[in-house]
């Protein structure tokens, strides 16, 4: 039997898939029970991360979209899960708020939303939660001017 981790990288090869019930499939089904059935480690953390961020500039329909929000919104619960997504989120956010589409800044900006409305990141890391306002802010500009 596969380990959660090994799961999880089996099914990155399959995130790009554009099949929207094969995505549905993979972010309401598969994922979300190797998840439950484990325990969030760092490296499981960072894989899962990594499928979420694979799906930013590619996943285009709402209820593929969805789906991957529902999957962030559950991850929160978990302070492993909320760091390593709020790191990589911060880290691409700053990256992409110098030239971004509309598209991909919209979807970062619904991220960073999830991540300080359902999750304790605000009261866990102050300076972190500056950083992120502080991109909101730069990626929102981008938004209104397209």
């Amino acid at each position: 039997m596969a380990t959660p981790l090994e799961s999880l990288l089996a099914i990155s090869g399959s995130v790009s898939t554009s099949s929207t019930l094969d995505r549905l499939r993979i972010f309401r089904h598969e994922i979300p029970e190797i998840i439950q059935n484990s325990d969030m480690t760092p490296d499981v953390a960072s894989v899962l991360v990594d499928i979420i961020f694979q799906t930013l500039a590619i996943y285009d329909d709402r209820s593929s979209r969805v789906a991957v929000d529902d999957l962030i919104v559950k991850g929160l619960e978990n302070v492993t899960f909320m760091k390593t997504f709020a790191a990589i989120l911060v880290q691409v956010m700053e990256k992409e708020s110098k030239f971004c589409f509309s598209a991909v800044c919209y979807r970062l900006l619904t991220w960073s939303c999830l991540l300080l409305g359902k999750s304790q990141f605000a009261t866990v890391s102050k300076n972190a939660f500056v950083r992120v306002a502080s991109t909101q802010a730069s990626l929102l500009s981008i938004v209104m001017e397209n």
